[in-house]
């Protein structure tokens, strides 16, 4: 990545905080070259299978 390069992905990055920041609870859209320069990651599990492995807090009883 080049100098120039490197400066459009951290005022892209700012960009997208500040909107984030602005707008809590709103997703923000951003260029998929920009979401990994910021820490995206993809994963090769199939969507059914995060949401099947993920930990769900049990409910608290008021016994």
């Amino acid at each position: 990545m080049d100098k120039q390069e490197l400066e459009y992905m951290k005022a892209a990055a700012h960009a997208a905080l500040r909107q984030a920041k602005e707008n809590p609870g709103l997703g923000i859209p951003v260029d998929p070259d920009v979401a990994e320069f910021m820490g995206a990651f993809e994963s090769d599990e199939a969507p059914i299978d995060v949401i099947e492995s993920a930990e769900v807090p049990e409910e608290e009883s008021d016994e």
